[in-house]
């Protein structure tokens, strides 16, 4: 038997013509289910609304703003605490190159000329065997599939990119 449209006359409050109420009282002689219905449907519209306590929005509004304000307090030493704890382990990782910068700055300046030095010929070395690399892979690998493979490896990474936005994104209510 198809309730639908009998329920939505009696949830929506439907004026209803005299045909469609003979259907309607018919079909509540004999389906329970919408005869709950319209039981409750009655109950509700026979309840008086009750308007707030007196001040309710006022103290309404004052929680939201002390709530806003704890936040924005909780934010801020959390920033503050995260911030010490980054400078303090900076520090403790970077001791030895201060210590070494404090004690002689010849010797780091040195040091780091050589690993720059050292980086440049890294990428030097690693841009010839591309070189090398991008002559003999297209000889057996057709250009359309590495253009799926870039395009996968764009969807995968907006996919990525837009999960964390929305799992990060969480809204606290009031």
């Amino acid at each position: 038997m198809d309730h639908r449209p009998f329920e939505d006359w009696l949830l929506d409050n439907q004026e209803l013509n005299s045909e469609q109420k003979h259907q309607l009282n018919t079909h509540l002689r004999t389906c329970s289910s919408c005869t709950s219905i319209a039981e409750l449907n009655l109950a509700l519209n026979s309840v008086n609304e009750v308007a707030p306590a007196a001040g309710f929005s006022d103290r309404f509004q004052v929680r939201l703003a002390a709530k806003k304000q704890a936040l924005r307090r909780r934010n801020l030493w959390g920033f503050i605490i995260l911030t010490l704890s980054a400078l303090s382990i900076l520090t403790w990782v970077a001791w030895p190159i201060l210590k070494d910068l404090i004690l002689s700055p010849v010797n780091l300046l040195a040091t780091w000329i050589s690993s720059l030095a050292s980086f440049w010929a890294a990428i030097q070395a690693i841009t010839r065997a591309g070189e090398v690399l991008f002559k003999v892979v297209p000889t057996f690998v057709p250009t359309y599939v590495w253009m799926a493979i870039l395009i996968a490896a764009g969807g995968w990474s907006l996919v990525w990119v837009l999960s964390l936005i929305k799992f990060t994104n969480v809204t606290q209510g009031v």
